[in-house]
């Protein structure tokens, strides 16, 4: 008798077990979960001082704007939405823009889109699969969003041209995304910088690093998440790590990160940055900036570092003499 009541306690607790690491993979990897959009406001909460991004007048000024639409189709058979800003005067120069979790390319971009189109660059935003207005179920945590993007990137090759030069700009996990891209030999040749803003070390390590803000334990609920995320979604929460494809990275890298970020901790930018294995890289520390809030705490600073890589590394088209 007690054998059976051992046998049912171990197949209730593993059943137990399962359910709550489904409810957690539904959670953290399904477009459709509301639980985020609440944890998201505790677990990265915006800084007092930062303006909301609806009241700020770049925001607005982009709500005016007019974008051209495109499509492709992942090998999976989503349909992915891009949208293109293009300057007052033709550019060779695009930006492509990544965006982070649980949000989408106009979202995410909202405040900075102002400032490339200022300086007269083409802006190519992204929703990636499972955001915004592209379909698919399951977030990727860049696994998918890198592969994705470099469709993108051949798709602007060959209906931009291949002279053009492309800026790939992500934040969070659209920075995931891009450093992931870094390492890629698949890049195209014409991406002359990457601007890496807040991104995390590895999928694995940034779940650990919440878990452990909200006081739960890592065991089981990790690896039986994993697994379920392995089955649904198709990949390991290992795959998600960008601090592997960095090593590879041949393109110059800026990293970006917010002293005050605790979602995706600051010590991770760190990791990052003494992992990457181009030959160019710098480092931006924004003093007081939580989560992707770099660029609303401090401006100029963003800009200003922005511009040191494009003076470096963008090709300036050559004056025509006067007649």
């Amino acid at each position: 008798m007690k054998f059976k009541n051992l046998i049912a306690a171990s197949a209730a607790l593993t059943g137990a077990v399962a359910g709550v690491s489904y409810l957690v993979f539904y959670e953290v990897m399904n477009r459709n979960a509301k639980l985020p959009q609440k944890l998201g406001s505790v677990m990265a909460p915006p800084s007092e001082d930062v303006v909301p991004a609806d009241e700020d007048p770049r925001k607005l000024w982009l709500d005016e704007q007019e974008f051209e639409t495109f499509t492709i189709k992942n090998p999976e058979g989503n349909t992915l939405h891009g949208y293109l800003l293009r300057p007052e005067t033709p550019s060779g120069i695009y930006v492509f823009c990544s965006h982070g979790y649980r949000s989408s390319g106009k979202g995410q971009f909202a405040l900075i889109v102002k400032y490339y189109h200022d300086q007269g660059y083409n802006v190519f935003l992204v929703d990636h699969r499972g955001a915004g207005e592209s379909e698919g179920k399951y977030i990727g945590f860049g696994v998918h969003e890198h592969k994705d993007s470099l469709l993108w990137l051949n798709f602007m090759n060959e209906t931009f041209g291949p002279d053009i030069q492309i800026i790939l700009h992500g934040i969070s996990l659209g920075c995931a995304t891009v450093t992931m891209m870094s390492g890629c030999p698949e890049l195209p040749d014409n991406v002359k910088f990457i601007i890496a803003d807040c991104g995390f070390t590895t999928a694995q390590a940034e779940f650990e690093h919440n878990l452990k803000n909200l006081h739960v334990p890592k065991y089981p609920l990790l690896p039986v998440t994993d697994f379920a995320n392995k089955l649904f979604s198709g990949f390991n929460f290992k795959e998600a790590d960008p601090i592997n494809y960095v090593k590879n990275a041949k393109v110059p890298m800026l990293f970006i990160h917010g002293t005050k970020d605790d979602f995706v901790p600051t010590f991770m930018v760190h990791q990052l940055y003494g992992a990457c294995g181009s030959e160019y890289k710098d480092l931006l520390l924004v003093e007081g900036a939580a989560h992707a809030e770099s660029y609303a705490v401090d401006s100029a600073a963003y800009e200003a570092k922005i511009q040191e890589f494009v003076d470096r590394f963008i090709d300036k088209p050559e004056e025509k003499p006067a007649e």
